[in-house]
């Protein structure tokens, strides 16, 4: 195990934020890749960034496919590599996990879009990237840890389309679909009006709420798109309430969600499909009051389960909370300021990945 000194070295040199590196004459090539892979592969998205900079050894390990998916699994498993991406200008990235006084709390991040007055929307999350929009319609797949980005298609067309961002047969095949928003009646996947433009992603397929219209006439389902096969199916929505109007889709714990406030407008339920494409699945897993504070709420949308009792949530799109379920208490997450307002934030993981995608038009 002396061969683990060198490296150890360099990580403290790192960590302490030493401006010296070059001055340690560090010779790892003898230090076998395996126990390098190991020891990188715990390490944040930050840290590694900078060893990339050390050796040519730390420079091919992280930029290799198979560490880069290894290091997103373990950091899949890890609530401290989680984030939330605020669509502002600049774009904001908050740890709803850090302590109180934590300066980098709250971050500001390079703003992929030339326009900084144009609305920026999230239409999307999947493997630590976001898909984001604006105004003037410039796509663009953003990487918030490494601050790379990629715009895989420019569209000047006056439609409004809606959008799902997420892999078909491995985590690095990421693609964006995209399909026109509102009354669409194509053979090959049938009709929808689509309720949102944004898209959850879960189990290989991009879901949306949406209005489906047949002879029969108009229901609200979810539209859920097999990005591999790339056909549609139905997912009805809880049978228990069938005439409620449910009008948010997330996901919790790897489970599908949507709200229902149909409850004399002073709690929010939150219903989950604990087996995935199963109706009778669907049980409502939490109410959460809307008189939180200052008086009544009109929006409040859970981002992320902690654990069993707490779930991160956005709310007014001003400021986030950890809601307690057994206790029925919400605390203020730290670090946000005074935001004015901001659009539908989302949680990602922190990674490596490349946010090149194939774009798949409709």
């Amino acid at each position: 195990m002396t061969h683990l000194a060198p490296l150890n070295l360099i990580i403290t040199n790192l960590f302490a934020g030493s401006s010296k590196m070059s001055e340690c004459n560090i010779q790892n090539d003898d230090l076998p890749d395996e126990i390098v892979r190991d020891i990188l592969s715990r390490l944040p998205v930050k840290s590694l960034l900078r060893f990339m900079l050390v050796s040519k050894q730390f420079k091919r390990i992280i930029s290799d496919n198979h560490f880069i998916k290894s290091h997103l699994k373990k950091s899949e498993s890890l609530s401290a590599c989680y984030r939330i991406l605020i669509p502002t200008f600049p774009l904001l990235s908050l740890n709803y996990n850090s302590p109180p006084k934590d300066t980098n709390a709250l971050i500001e991040l390079d703003c992929p879009f030339q326009n900084p007055r144009n609305l920026i929307k999230i239409l999307g999350s999947c493997n630590g990237l976001v898909c984001l929009i604006d105004r003037s319609n410039d796509l663009t797949i953003y990487n918030p840890s490494t601050r790379r980005y990629f715009k895989p298609v420019q569209s000047s067309q006056h439609i409004e389309y809606v959008y799902g961002f997420g892999y078909g047969s491995n985590p690095s095949d990421l693609r964006v679909v995209r399909f026109p928003m509102f009354a669409r009646d194509n053979t090959r996947f049938g009709t929808y009006d689509f309720i949102d433009t944004a898209c959850v992603f879960l189990n290989g397929s991009v879901h949306w709420l949406a209005r489906y219209s047949n002879i029969e006439g108009q229901k609200r389902v979810i539209a859920s798109f097999d990005v591999l096969k790339e056909t549609f199916k139905d997912i009805s929505l809880p049978p228990q309430k069938p005439y409620v109007p449910y009008y948010m889709l997330g996901v919790l714990k790897g489970c599908l969600y949507v709200l229902c406030d149909d409850v004399h407008d002073i709690e929010v339920e939150v219903w989950v499909m604990k087996e995935y494409g199963v109706v009778n699945s669907w049980s409502m897993f939490v109410k959460m009051p809307l008189d939180v504070w200052t008086g009544d709420l009109s929006y409040l949308r859970p981002l992320r389960l902690l654990n069993d009792d707490e779930i991160v949530v956005e709310i007014e799109l001003q400021w986030f909370a950890v809601y307690n379920i057994k206790k029925k208490t919400f605390r203020h997450v730290k670090g946000v300021g005074d935001l004015k307002w901001f659009g539908e934030a989302t949680v990602y993981v922190e990674s490596l990945v490349s946010p090149e995608v194939s774009c798949l038009l409709y």
